[in-house]
């Protein structure tokens, strides 16, 4: 009987190529690794690189946020600049009699208009006389006459730095008849509010 077995040459050979086989899949192993520890050290980087420049933009969003707050009070006061068209009537005749009887004068009858630009060459208005033309609305105030020359002045300064911001537009006076020198006569008073 004949033993079929398997010789040394063959062994030899099934070794050798068993060696390629391995030695082939290796380094494909090796190529996909490679490959993917590469797509992953991107990733990786890509994250870093975020991670970075996050914790930036939280720095200057925790500097603005800091800011802010500092500014607090100019943010309130930019908030009180100008009142709503709804409500500037009433906050309007409240100011100008609060000024009104810190100034020492007395003002008789209010009445409100939409501004327009000014026809008489008497009167000025301060919104053509940049040249811009103003949409906000204008408070009409006669004062009781006489008044002192003085007192209107100290009426004039609280008006033009208050809160909501009032701008005086026009002004109708002269000289009061009979009464003392510093004494003038007001017609009426035009005061421009800004509105939003």
């Amino acid at each position: 009987m004949k033993k079929s077995g398997m010789t040394a040459k063959a062994l030899r050979g099934i070794l050798i190529f068993a060696i390629f086989v391995m030695i082939g899949a290796s380094a494909t192993g090796i190529y996909f690794a490679q490959k993917w520890l590469l797509g992953l050290a991107g990733t990786i980087s890509q994250t870093v690189a975020d991670s970075n420049s996050s914790g930036n933009n939280s720095q200057a969003a925790a500097q603005l946020q800091a800011e802010l707050a500092a500014q607090q009070s100019v943010i309130e006061k930019t908030s009180l600049i100008s009142v709503s068209r709804q409500n500037y009537q009433s906050k309007a005749i409240q100011d100008l009699d609060q000024y009104a009887s810190d100034a020492g004068i007395t003002i008789s009858n209010y009445s409100f208009s939409q501004a327009t630009p000014a026809t008489s060459t008497t009167t000025t208005s301060a919104s053509t006389a940049t040249g811009a033309v103003s949409t906000n609305p204008v408070v009409t105030a006669t004062l009781t006459s006489p008044v002192s020359y003085e007192k209107l002045l100290k009426f004039m300064n609280y008006v033009e730095s208050n809160l909501p911001k009032m701008q005086i537009a026009s002004v109708n006076l002269g000289r009061a008849a009979g009464s003392g020198s510093d004494s003038v006569r007001i017609d009426q008073l035009s005061i421009e509010v800004s509105v939003n």
